[in-house]
């Protein structure tokens, strides 16, 4: 068996920078592309099957077999290095580059929660109920918000990791006595 590096690694670099650059497309698409519900879904999906080549590539890398275990680090390494990349890059582009986003966010979040309501046949005082609720929430970014999200993903990602890990290990065959 051969001992190298963990491929998560630059798996994660690859994660991190393939989300940083769909984020700026997205940008330069505009909120409604960027907060777009789809484009969340998509972000994940790729960020999953970067993962998967971490533990696809650490499974060739050991002769192809590979156990839960040895698996579970290279694809949780690329899923909490990639998620640092994404965070920094949104504290910065929220925070500095473009701080208007902060009320496109609530804006488009407060729109879309009413038609989802609206869609779900919520009565009229729930719905301007939970409006006031997230009208009053604060979407500003800071340092410990930012952290806090990126824990949260974190704590998400590991169970991601966890299936990954499950589908990805093999064991090689044993042979009867």
């Amino acid at each position: 068996m051969q001992k190298s590096s963990n491929p998560g690694l630059l798996w994660g670099v690859v994660g991190g920078v393939s989300l940083i650059f769909l984020n700026v497309i997205t940008y330069i698409a505009g909120p409604s592309v960027l907060f777009a519900w789809w484009n969340s879904v998509l972000q994940l999906a790729v960020f999953i099957v970067i993962a998967i080549f971490a533990g696809l590539e650490a499974r060739k890398q050991q002769g192809g077999y590979i156990g839960f275990k040895e698996v579970l680090k290279p694809v949780f390494t690329a899923f909490i290095i990639g998620t640092a990349f994404i965070t920094v890059y949104q504290y910065i582009l929220y925070k500095y580059i473009d701080p208007s986003l902060v009320g496109a966010l609530k804006d488009n979040l407060l729109e879309s929660t009413e038609k989802w309501m609206h869609k779900f046949k919520a009565p009229q005082e729930e719905i301007d109920k939970q409006l006031d609720e997230l009208s009053k929430t604060d979407f500003n970014v800071g340092i410990k918000k930012s952290f806090m999200d990126f824990l949260k993903g974190i704590i998400f990602y590991f169970a991601v990791s966890a299936i990954i890990a499950l589908i990805i290990r093999r064991k090689p065959a044993e042979r009867p006595l």
